[in-house]
């Protein structure tokens, strides 16, 4: 641990130690105007969230409402700690916790930051970017959580609960309208069907227009549309057994996306891509690049699809002693994407699957996804020293994807499958001292069996290039492995807890499945004698070695919650994608790569504070230093140059490992290699805090409620390269709201960004697509802009009955 972060740790530990001997809450005084205890289960059982050892940030039902989180993405709002790099295709975006996400394309590589809904894990990210509606309660555990589940939470765990029914009949209707053109309608309704057993129906209905102009359609792009339904059924059959089952479905689809031009840089006239070259300026007319442009040129308008349904079963047995808990889970997902990859209204660069190339469309799909799990748990029960879980977990997931894009660079038509099959073993025993000390321990056996096969179906692909059928590329590999965890714990008064743990994760063998597959990518040789290929197969698994110290109390008579977090993870071989330039003319190509070795390192702090019955305060802040320690033979970004021609001689001028001789005729060149050791890692703020304040107040005969709140983060790069032109500065955004409730109805206005600040979810730079050439260097700054990155307001009204 940081010396500084320790020192920060113990100061505040024997602060508010000795606050709270002083204070004492009893269990009527938090009840009687106190904060709410908030139920987790971020150890397979339920705990009070304070008492647990692990860092985690959980949002309760009436704080998702208050907060209006309706997407995944608004959870950034909430957790300093966590952001979201997003996309115009939802399966390239990456949900990063202390810095540390998915920054890769594969259908090999399994997510960093495990998504779970109602116990169940979700097979690919994407399919966390939906609706959520009806929700108990978010739970964001940060940090490596492998012991409990998986190895795919090697970053941390948002586990998301859906509510239950409940015991008698209830119900509510709500609707919202935006300046922006969104709809937003939710329907509820919960019944008893008979003693012990009741129904719970959720529906969801969203649309939205879309931010950003086609000037050559005139219609709008980044529009979305989706719909979705779940039931719950709980039954009591008897008196020692609980069976819930859930059926989600839900369905998204989009008209058109795109990305708009932040920036050009670039010298020569005019300013071409391509090949042939092909002038860019045609395609800028109407266009101002900047930060706040949301005008676009494309000539495919693009489409995207994707649908959901699940069902999953719950059995749970009281055996007195201890709870048998079993969860059993199947998932099918499909997901389809189309989009005019060039971002112009010339035939240039796209991507699609299936039907016939319109305009330079290409499609990236379609994707589909089948999941079937199942766990068994025993968790002790009752109030002894001695507290345990013990369980096994058994996944079997099967993904498919297809991939065709051109016509005229970087022509691509090929389809693959990868599998994985994993049996995982886990127990966690606690255990309190009579001096109140907690010892925990925690141990995780994992086995696992990964398969890939790939067909290169472009016309005279050879057995080199994956030709359809060649077996050297179909491959499998088996790993197993041993993660654990220890912490000890000490109650330092009521409600005021120190602890400290170590932790050890870890990530699979991944299949780098992207354009460029060939039989090295399998097994590291071409019919045992290499031909030119030489590989190493699968991507080596990473690891990571995680320390926590942490501060939770409560104080003033419950009525404020401090808590502080230092950690610090080391990764070893973190899997991560980056594009090259490759071919003639040079066309993007993504590469998964070991990095060599990472270090998060930083602080955490939570503070909830209650001073009266009608004002409640909420502020969280997080320092997080993410930095590559060891990346000595990473890729030159695009465009960097190695050196450059003065006229006399060449003179370096970046990191590069491995540059050619600049000449009068070349006076650039790109880098081959770089070395990226030290630098921070895509889209991780040293700093992001937010703060909020919700007062209520007599309105009349009705209640009103204010709710004012600003979020801050500074500065990020999203390239894994380090491109100086992909950085978006530090920005803030301020929202607000105004709400009453008249009996059974509730109105709220509120305002989004409230001063319009512009920002990206995402930058990229489209050099060697769209121009680059030792005369001509052409660099074209595309951004994603979120529907957040614009002021909107609107009102929302619920009825309940």
């Amino acid at each position: 641990m940081h010396k500084k972060t320790m020192l920060i740790a113990g100061a505040s530990i024997l602060a508010f130690a000795q606050a709270a001997q002083a204070q004492e809450a009893t269990a009527e005084e938090a009840v009687n105007g106190g904060l709410e205890d908030i139920v987790v289960t971020a150890q397979k059982r339920e705990q009070n969230m304070q008492s647990v050892p692990v860092a985690v940030t959980a949002l309760s039902g009436e704080a998702i409402a208050n907060q209006r989180i309706a997407d995944f993405s608004d959870l950034t709002r909430a957790a300093p700690s966590l952001t979201i790099t997003q996309t115009t295709s939802s399966p390239n975006n990456s949900i990063i916790l202390r810095g540390i996400g998915t920054f890769a394309f594969s259908i090999g590589v399994e997510p960093s930051v495990a998504v779970i809904i109602d116990d169940m894990p979700v097979v690919q990210q994407a399919q966390a970017f939906d609706n959520m509606a009806d929700l108990s309660r978010i739970e964001v555990l940060k940090g490596p959580q492998g012991t409990l589940f998986g190895k795919n939470s090697s970053a941390g765990v948002v586990n998301i609960v859906t509510k239950d029914p409940g015991s008698s009949f209830e119900g509510s209707i709500g609707a919202t309208v935006a300046t922006d053109g969104d709809v937003r309608a939710e329907a509820m309704v919960s019944t008893p069907l008979a003693d012990g057993v009741g129904l719970r129906l959720t529906g969801f209905y969203h649309d939205y227009p879309g931010n950003v102009r086609n000037l050559t359609s005139g219609r709008k792009l980044n529009d979305q549309s989706n719909y979705g339904v779940r039931a719950k059924l709980r039954a009591e059959l008897g008196s020692a057994v609980t069976l819930t089952l859930t059926g989600a479905y839900s369905k998204a689809t989009q008209d058109g996306t795109a990305t708009t031009i932040r920036e050009i840089r670039g010298t020569g006239t005019p300013r071409v891509f391509g090949s042939p070259a092909l002038p860019l300026l045609p395609s800028l007319t109407g266009i101002t690049p900047g930060a706040g442009n949301t005008n676009a040129r494309v000539d495919a308008f693009g489409a995207t699809e994707n649908e959901t349904a699940s069902i999953a079963g719950k059995l749970s047995v009281d055996l007195g002693f201890a709870d048998l808990i079993s969860v059993t889970a199947f998932q099918d997902w499909k997901y389809n994407f189309q989009n005019d990859f060039d971002n112009t209204d010339l035939n240039v660069l796209s991507a699609f699957t299936g039907g016939a190339v319109n305009g330079g469309l290409s499609q990236s799909g379609p994707y589909h996804s089948k999941n079937f799990t199942q766990e068994l748990r025993l968790v002790s029960g009752g109030s002894s020293a001695l507290k345990y879980v013990v369980g096994g977990f058994y996944s079997n997931a099967r993904t498919t994807r297809a991939f065709l894009r051109g016509p005229v660079v970087a022509v691509a038509n090929w389809s693959a499958r990868n599998t994985s099959e994993t049996l995982g073993l886990f127990a966690q025993l606690d255990y309190t001292l009579p001096t109140n000390t907690t010892i925990s321990g925690g141990v995780r056996y994992n086995h696992e069996k990964i398969a890939v096969a790939f067909d290169n179906n472009v016309a005279g692909a050879t057995a080199n290039q994956c030709a359809p059928g060649n077996p050297l590329c179909r491959g499998s590999n088996t790993d197993e492995v041993v993660t654990w965890k220890g912490s000890i714990s000490q109650e330092l008064a009521q409600q005021v807890m120190v602890y400290g743990s170590v932790a050890r994760g870890y990530k699979g063998f991944a299949y780098d499945i992207t354009s460029g597959f060939n039989p090295a990518r399998i097994n590291g040789a071409l019919n045992g004698t290499g031909a030119g290929l030489i590989g190493v197969g699968p991507v080596k698994p990473e690891t990571s070695t995680s320390y926590e110290l942490g501060l939770k109390s409560r104080f003033a008579d419950n009525r404020i919650q401090f808590n502080l977090i230092g950690f610090l993870t080391n990764y070893n071989n973190f899997q991560a994608q980056s594009a090259i330039l490759v071919g003639t003319p040079p066309a993007p190509q993504f590469v998964l790569n070991n990095v060599g070795k990472l270090r998060t390192k930083g602080f955490e702090v939570e503070l909830v504070a209650k001073p009266s019955d009608w004002l409640k305060i909420d502020a969280g802040a997080a320092y997080t230093d993410a930095v590559m320690t060891s990346f000595p033979q990473a890729q030159g970004y695009p465009g960097q140059t190695g050196q450059m021609w003065n006229g006399t001689a060449s003179v370096l001028v970046g990191p590069c490992v491995s540059a050619a001789a600049a000449t009068a005729a070349a006076p650039r060149t790109t880098c081959a290699f770089q070395d990226r050791s030290g630098a921070r890692l895509p889209n991780s703020p040293r700093f992001k805090w937010n703060i909020g304040a919700t007062a209520d107040f007599p309105l009349g005969d009705a209640t009103g409620t204010a709710i004012i709140s600003y979020q801050h983060q500074s500065a990020v790069n999203f390239d894994l390269l380090g491109n100086p032109l992909t950085v978006q500065k530090g920005y803030g955004v301020m929202n607000a709201s105004l709400g009453a409730e008249f009996g059974s109805v509730k109105l709220v206005a509120f305002v989004n960004n409230l001063f319009n600040k512009r920002y990206a979810s995402s930058l990229s730079d489209g050099f060697g697509t769209l121009g680059g050439s030792a005369s001509n260097d052409t660099h074209v700054i595309y951004q994603f802009l979120s529907r957040d990155s614009q002021r909107y307001a609107g009102i929302k009204a619920t009825v309940s009955f």
